[in-house]
């Protein structure tokens, strides 16, 4: 598996916890969403998908699609991290709803369910341009040599993290949820 492949497999992970959420999100009833489960996405979305995800990209793969003239402003590197930089907005909102709702506020569940609907629209989209557009893009501009060691830089990443962390955690979570929610 090469480094874009890596980069394809974890955005289904991530494609598979959105589809998780706008399910328990666009639910006619409420009152059984378990909030437990909504702060659970969210640890999945700033850990799996910003931190361990989206690092890779801003920290490997556009730096080395830079580094090789595509520029950073006005191109498709300037507009992932702006999207990037978006995601992050509203998932600090929602953050920001679930402490106003453990507060009593029960209005904050709208600010929650709005923030990470808005989230799950943007990163689909996001995943799309990314998968169909930039990496293609990157496999056929950036020389081989540099994919191959993105390669093993992803994959010491992967094994890096304390335990496996990242990778089983959030994969086990996806698959737990998915049997909840996804039947």
């Amino acid at each position: 598996m090469n480094a874009i492949d890596i980069l394809v497999k974890e955005h289904d992970s991530i494609l598979k916890m959105i589809e998780i959420t706008q399910t328990i999100l666009n639910s006619k009833d409420e009152t059984n969403i378990h909030l437990n489960h909504i702060e659970k996405i969210i640890d999945f979305i700033q850990n799996f998908a910003d931190k361990y995800h989206h690092l890779k990209e801003e920290d490997v793969l556009f730096m080395e699609m830079e580094k090789h003239g595509m520029p950073r402003e006005g191109g498709p590197i300037g507009v992932m991290l702006h999207e990037h930089d978006e995601g992050r907005a509203y998932i600090k909102a929602a953050v920001e709803g679930i402490a106003k709702l453990k507060a009593g506020e029960n209005s904050a569940f709208t600010q929650i369910k709005v923030n990470l609907l808005n989230y799950c629209e943007l990163l689909s989209n996001h995943i799309y341009k990314e998968n169909n557009i930039l990496y293609p893009m990157a496999q056929r501009f950036l020389p081989s040599e540099i994919l191959d060691g993105m390669t093993v830089d992803f994959k010491e990443a992967n094994l890096s993290t304390p335990n496996n962390e990242y990778s089983d955690k959030y994969l086990v979570l996806v698959n737990e949820l998915s049997i909840i929610y996804l039947k």
